[in-house]
Formats: structure tokens, C-alpha cells, sequence
């Protein structure tokens, strides 16, 4: 049966060893010996906690609790809704801040703020726009906060006190109001930047070093015979040419184009020109443009030509034979067709890097996977795409979309700072085929270029005095202390950030946080977006547990945890993670005596387990380096619901949609999403059909009891005896699972950032492996079961 949350101490089982047995130091343990050195039986430790027979337990966390049970629950809100940003923009991992620095290092936890800034729901109240005029936007002169909902005027509205810095400003003479008995501004209605948590101020022409630039797209296309013969080139193409007229920006937006492969070819797209014209250049040593001024092109004006040349590049390269890909010249010479307006770059690569000094060699080694040298393969083997992302990209404000599609090792860890550095994205389609790829592709490079973006960003954090913003997550350079650099920004990124107490205690009675993004739209208006956040300070720790949210929490874990797993070893992040825990029960039991745990609360271990489990940190050798590497990246700029998806994922039961609303709109419009099932294999039935949600990819489960009339309904098949491991798109059918199942399968893709593709796997099939692996709160050779994990931590805390 499977377990539904709740009853007492597990079975009696077997112990195991779990990941690295010094996760939690303020236990001494004996080094465990390798499972494999015993013949495959586990040994007698798990990272500290042990699984022997114990004495009686004086302390107990109580019964195992239900683990996440709604898909994409609420944001917990904690905070006075007056003037605070909306969570959709911005939250804090908890409601309150500790009063004294040694309360927060005992709650163990991040005191941490997500940040997802441009995260503008279609359909939902637009961020209203605050124009200064001559008057100048309000800012504080010391600290420069900017005017918000939680400023003091005094002195008859003839000063301001600025709520980040306490310091008195002068109201300039044309933003004066009379003050009404309560001390509130008699416009505070009409004034948006005094009543909107988030809003976005128009700004004057200091705030911009040069005119805002046009929206610019390059596009790089490896045209090597694998591109051609696995159908990259065509499908790049062709998806380029569909999203042309949906690029954001026109009448202004300019395109260019970039072919490579032992050679890189421009292409003259002059408006007064009859068709293309191809520009080759051999030489990789010392890239160079040909015609400077008449490679990047205004897109209405040369429509003709541009579609000319995409139907074109497909046919010219046809026959090709050559094997070979300049990328690193390639790279600079897009860079420099750009670098004078900036913009997005897009390469689409088939293949790993044979010319130039950028070529890579073939440095997976299985022997490396699962010790402690594993780090080196999830680092760069050479800088030149770090210092390309850096010295060249940044500084011209070009941010890269990288769609590898190579076969077999394609060593994303050396490719990836060029997009994770420049706030771009990787795609990745190992041993791409367009017969099998093509719609996932097609999706994910329109949605990455028809999505709401802006140009030339940076965006700074302030938070009040005595406290600092410690630490930035995300995908991006930071310039100086505090200055995230971000060639452009999309309604998919989020970054993070850690608040840490510079004094043994504060005296104020909230803290202050206020996000500045300063950007260009894709219309050409340069604009200030504004959010801020008023928290609340407590002196009792009770409060930090009551205002938990663990998603924004873990959300914050996981992103420090991938950052130690790259500067030291995959064992020190797991440790990290753990102690974490840990750490935090323990201050809950220690400084909380007697209060039992939040039901928010309850939900850390499960989560905590789920990322030890998961691909991204999991120990062994069954996971690649290049898999690892993309979900790094991905974990960088991940959203607090992407991070839930991930570790926790959704696991739904289509054969139980019919009688329920599930499956059909709710009140609201929205699709009504059935509860979780449990990531258990004992809630796997037979005769179920059961999909589920990992954030990047989408299973279908059938086990071997389905009913015939029910996988007809679903896939139009009355057997899934060749469905094992299949990647399908369910069809549009006119019965109830069908549209039911549809519907579920739409709201899921629309919350995401990349095309989710389909798998299905069959019970006792060879895929099914692929399912169990995200069955977290299984039990496995060298991992605890849920269960054994919750009353592992109980002992740990006596």
C-alpha cells in the first residue's frame, strides 16, 4: 500500500550508509566502509546518524509527516500586504528577521530573498509607471533608496526620511504635499511609488550611458555534416524564420547571421542588394569583418533577404562533407558583428569544438564519477569561454542562448559560462535528432526569443542598516560588490540573495529591502524597476519557524550547494545541505521547548532528502557529467516553484481523473490540478497511468495491469508493449481522459521555462529506472527511506 503520511517507527530494517558519513561534524562516527568492499551489504552509518538499534528515545520529532501534497502551492505570505512587493516578484525565506545575529546562526537556515523581477503575469494588473519629469526620480542623497511606501515624511511633508538608511531628504518643491492628521501624504492614493510594493519609474537621461539601442539578434549556426545530417540546420532555420515577425521590438529590431563550420561565412543582407550574399573567412586566428557595417540589418527593412537567406543556408550546405567546427572563432567574430549595440546571441552546435584555440577534448572519465575528483569534470577544462563571456560579452551587453545538440560527451561544464555569465541559457538535446526533436526544440527556441526580455540591465539590493546582502545566486557577473551585471533579462530568470546581520542585535523594528533593476525595454524606454520588501524583526525564534517558507529556503540551499560543488567536491555539498537540517531542528528543539513543529517546517526534511537524492548533487556513477552541468545551470537561475518541481516533483494519477473536476477550469479560468501522489513505488498501482513533473522533462507510467479501454482513451493504443522508454505527444481525442489529461499536461508546460518533452515508461520495462529514480522517499542500496530519514533526524537531535 502506499504510505499516506502519519503512523509510528518504521520496520526494523537493514542499515545503510548515506552519502558522506561526516554531513553532520557535532557527530563523531567511524568512517563506514564502501558498500562495495562488503559484498553489497550497507554498512552501519548514514552520514552521522545511525541506524542501529537504539536506546530509548528521550526526544522525538514525532510522526512521519505528509509530504507536499498540492502542485504549485501559494507563496506564504507573512508580511503586511500594505506597500510590500507582490511574491510573484519578490519574498523572503522568512517572515520575520532574528533580532540577534546569534539567533539566526542557531536557526541554521538562510535569511534569504528570491527575486524574480520581471515576472509579469499576462492577464494580471500591469507595474504602474511613474513618470518624474524635471523634478528627477526621489532618491535617498546618501544611500540612494529609492522614495517607497515605507519612507516617513515629517515636517509638514517638507522631508522624508529614508526607511534603509535613516536619513532626512529634502522633498523637492514640485513633489511637496500637505500632510492629514495621521502624518500620510493627502496624494498617497494618486502616488503609486508611495502606495505599489513594485513599481517602474521612467528614467531621465543620466541613468543612461548611450541612447537605448535597438533589440539586436545574431544568430551562430554550425552547418558541420552532423548538423546537416541530423536535420539542425534545417530545423534552426526554419523555427528562426517562423519567429521572425514575434521578435520583440519592431519596427527597430536588427538581425544578423553566422554560419561555421572548419570556416566561419558572414552573410550581406544590404537592403538594395537582390539576394544574400555569403562572405567566407578562413582565418580563425584573427577574425575580421568583412563589411562591418552591413552584417547586423534592420529587420523590416530587409525582410525579404532575411527569409531569402533562411530558406537558402539549408540547401547550400546540403552536401557538405566537412566534419570540423571553428566555435571558439566563430564566437568572437558574432561578438564583434554586435558589440557595438549588444543584444542576444543564439548558437545552435552539433558538435564539439575541432579549431581554434577554443577546441576541447574528450575529458569525461567514467573512474572520475562518483569521487571526489568528480569537480574537476563539472569545471571548465579551459577559460577562453569565461574570458569571452567577461571581457567581451559583458562589457558589450550581449547575453548567449547556447542549443547544444552534439552526440554523445559534449562538455558543457567548459561551454556554459558563456551563457551562465552573461545571464543567458543552455539547451541541451543529447544526440539531437529532428525526426525525434524538433517540436521540443522549436518550442524552446521560440519561447526563448518571443519571450518579454530587456537590455543592458544591472540591478543592485540595499537592505537597512546593520544589515548586508552577504551573498548573490543566480546566473550572472557581478561587477564591484553589489552590482549584478545582466546583458539582458527575461521573465524566466530569478537570482537570490542572503541577508546577514553586521551587528550583534538590532534596534530597528523592520529591515528594509529594496531591488533597483535599471533596463531598457524592447520598445527603446530605459526604466527603473522598483520592489521592496518592509520585514518585520523578532527577538523570539519561534517567529523564524512559524514564517518559514521552505521552497524559497531550499530554493537557496540548492543554489549555495551547487556553488560548493563546483569550488570543492559534490560530498562537502551534500554535507551542507544536511547539516542545514539538522542544524535547524535542532535549534527548533533547543530554543522552541516544547512547541511543536509547523506544518511548513515539517516539510524540510523531505526536501532536504529529495535534493541529496536528486541528479544534481546524487552520489554515484549513474549520472553524467553533462547532465550534471545542465541541471547546474539550471538550478542557477531557477525560480522558487522551478526548485520545488525539481526536488520534489509532481506525480499526478490520470486513471483517477474521471468524477472529479479535475482536469476541467475552475472558477478562476484555471485548469484544477489533482492532488500529488506520493514519489513512493509502493503508490505506483498496477493499473494505473501516472504522470509526472520533474520541471524538465514529463514520464507517463503504464503499468502492466492498465486497462486496455483506458490506454485508448489516452494514447489511442490498446497495448504499450512498444511504448517503453518512447517519447510521444499524447493526441488530441475526443473522450474525457484525453482532455482531462491535455489540460493537465497545458497549465504544466505554460509554468515552465523549457519545452517539456513526453517519455513513456512501462512497468518492468528498461526505462522504468528512469522513474524510480525519482522516487524520493524510496528506500535504495545507499539511501534511506523517508521514514528511516525522519526518525534517523529524531535520533540525531536527543
Amino acid at each position: 500500500r502506499c504510505p499516506r503520511g502519519g503512523g509510528g517507527q518504521p520496520a526494523p530494517v537493514a542499515p545503510v550508509q548515506f552519502f558522506n558519513p561526516a554531513a553532520v561534524p557535532q557527530r563523531k562516527t567511524q568512517a563506514p566502509q564502501a558498500v562495495a568492499q562488503q559484498g553489497g551489504a550497507p554498512s552501519d552509518q548514514m552520514a552521522g546518524l545511525s541506524m542501529r538499534s537504539a536506546p530509548q528515545q528521550a526526544f522525538s520529532l514525532g510522526d512521519v509527516p505528509p509530504p507536499p501534497s498540492v502542485w504549485d502551492p501559494p507563496q506564504p505570505s507573512f508580511l503586511a500586504p500594505e506597500g510590500q512587493s507582490p511574491s510573484k516578484y519578490m519574498h523572503c525565506s522568512v517572515g520575520c528577521i532574528p533580532s540577534s545575529a546569534s539567533v539566526a546562526q542557531k536557526f541554521a537556515l538562510p535569511l534569504s530573498v528570491v527575486i524574480h523581477p520581471l515576472n509579469d503575469v499576462p492577464g494580471q494588473e500591469n507595474v504602474p509607471v511613474v513618470n518624474f519629469g524635471a523634478t528627477g526620480v526621489i532618491r535617498c542623497r546618501r544611500c540612494r533608496t529609492y522614495v517607497n511606501p515605507f519612507v516617513v515624511f515629517i515636517d509638514a511633508g517638507r522631508r522624508w526620511r529614508c526607511n534603509v538608511c535613516g536619513l532626512l531628504n529634502d522633498v523637492p518643491p514640485d513633489y511637496y504635499c500637505n500632510l492629514d492628521s495621521n502624518g500620510k501624504r493627502r496624494d498617497l492614493a494618486e502616488r503609486p511609488e508611495l502606495s505599489c510594493g513594485t513599481v517602474e519609474y521612467v528614467a531621465p537621461a543620466d541613468y543612461m550611458v548611450r541612447p537605448p539601442q535597438p533589440p539586436s539578434f545574431v544568430f551562430v549556426i554550425d552547418v558541420s555534416a552532423r548538423s546537416v545530417q541530423t536535420g539542425l540546420v534545417r530545423e534552426a532555420c526554419a523555427t528562426i524564420k517562423n519567429t521572425l515577425s514575434s521578435l520583440p521590438g519592431q519596427p527597430r529590431t536588427q538581425v544578423g547571421f553566422l554560419t561555421f563550420d572548419s570556416s566561419f561565412h558572414f552573410y550581406n543582407l544590404k537592403s538594395s542588394l537582390s539576394e544574400p550574399q555569403m562572405l567566407a573567412v578562413p582565418d580563425l586566428d584573427d577574425p575580421f569583418l568583412p563589411l562591418p557595417s552591413e552584417l547586423l540589418v534592420n529587420l523590416n527593412e530587409c525582410r525579404g533577404l532575411v527569409d531569402a537567406l533562411l530558406d537558402k543556408i539549408p540547401t547550400t550546405f546540403a552536401s557538405t562533407t566537412n566534419p570540423d567546427s571553428a566555435l571558439g572563432p566563430a564566437l568572437q567574430a558574432a561578438c564583434a558583428m554586435m558589440q557595438h549595440v549588444g543584444g542576444k546571441l543564439q548558437l545552435y552546435q552539433s558538435c564539439q569544438p575541432t579549431l581554434g584555440k577554443a577546441m576541447m577534448r574528450m575529458r569525461e572519465d567514467s573512474a572520475l564519477l562518483g569521487t571526489d575528483r568528480e569537480s574537476s569534470l563539472l569545471n571548465p577544462s579551459t577559460d577562453q569561454f569565461k574570458t569571452l563571456a567577461l571581457e567581451v560579452c559583458s562589457k558589450s551587453q550581449i547575453s548567449v542562448d547556447v542549443f547544444c545538440c552534439c552526440e554523445g560527451h559534449a562538455d558543457l561544464a567548459t561551454l556554459l559560462p558563456i551563457s551562465k555569465y552573461t545571464n543567458g541559457q543552455l539547451y541541451h538535446y543529447p544526440n539531437f535528432e529532428a525526426s525525434r526533436d524538433a517540436d521540443t526544440f522549436r518550442a524552446d527556441v521560440t519561447r526563448s526569443l518571443t519571450r518579454p526580455m530587456g537590455f543592458e540591465a544591472v540591478m543592485r539590493i540595499r537592505a537597512s542598516q546593520g544589515v548586508k546582502v552577504a551573498a548573490f545566486h543566480g546566473n550572472h557577473y557581478l561587477r564591484g560588490a553589489d552590482l549584478l551585471a545582466l546583458p539582458t533579462i527575461d521573465a524566466d530568470k530569478a537570482f537570490s540573495c542572503d541577508l546577514q546581520l553586521e551587528e550583534q542585535s538590532l534596534t530597528c523594528s523592520h529591515v528594509a529591502v529594496q531591488c533597483a533593476l535599471l533596463y531598457t525595454t524592447s520598445d527603446g524606454e530605459r526604466r527603473i524597476r522598483v520592489h521592496n520588501l518592509n520585514i518585520p524583526v523578532s527577538t523570539n525564534m519561534a517567529d523564524l519557524y512559524a514564517t518559514l517558507d521552505v521552497r524559497a529556503a531550499m530554493n537557496v540551499l540548492l543554489k549555495t550547494a551547487v556553488e560548493q560543488a563546483l569550488t570543492t567536491k559534490l560530498m562537502d555539498a551534500r554535507s551542507r545541505l544536511q547539516s542545514a537540517c539538522v542544524n535547524c531542528l535542532r535549534g527548533h528543539r533547543l530554543m522552541c521547548q516544547g512547541a511543536e513543529l509547523t506544518e511548513e517546517t515539517k516539510l524540510l526534511p523531505i526536501f532536504v532528502l529529495a535534493a541529496l537524492k536528486n541528479l544534481v548533487l546524487r552520489d554515484g556513477v549513474e549520472v553524467r557529467a553533462d547532465e550534471r552541468s545542465m541541471l547546474m545551470m539550471m538550478v542557477g537561475s531557477a525560480t522558487t516553484h522551478a526548485t520545488a518541481s525539481m526536488l520534489y516533483p509532481s506525480m499526478f494519477a490520470l486513471h483517477r481523473l474521471a468524477g472529479t473536476p479535475f482536469g476541467t477550469p475552475g472558477a478562476d479560468g484555471q485548469v484544477q490540478m489533482p492532488p500529488l501522489v506520493r514519489l513512493s513505488s509502493e503508490c505506483l498501482e498496477s493499473d494505473g497511468l501516472y504522470l509526472l513533473d520533474t520541471g524538465y522533462m514529463l514520464l507517463l507510467w503504464i503499468g502492466k495491469g492498465s486497462n486496455p479501454q483506458a490506454l485508448m482513451d489516452l494514447l489511442n493504443l490498446n497495448t504499450a508493449e512498444r511504448l517503453d522508454g518512447a517519447k510521444v505527444n499524447l493526441p488530441q481525442l475526443q473522450t474525457d481522459l484525453s482532455q482531462r489529461s491535455l489540460a493537465i499536461l497545458s497549465r504544466i508546460r505554460a509554468a515552465h521555462p523549457l519545452a517539456l518533452s513526453l517519455y513513456t515508461v512501462r512497468q518492468g520495462g528498461a526505462a522504468e529506472s528512469k522513474m524510480l529514480q525519482f522516487m524520493v522517499e524510496d528506500r535504495t542500496l545507499s539511501t534511506m527511506s523517508y521514514p528511516e530519514w525522519w526518525n534517523a533526524l529524531s535520533r540525531q537531535l536527543q
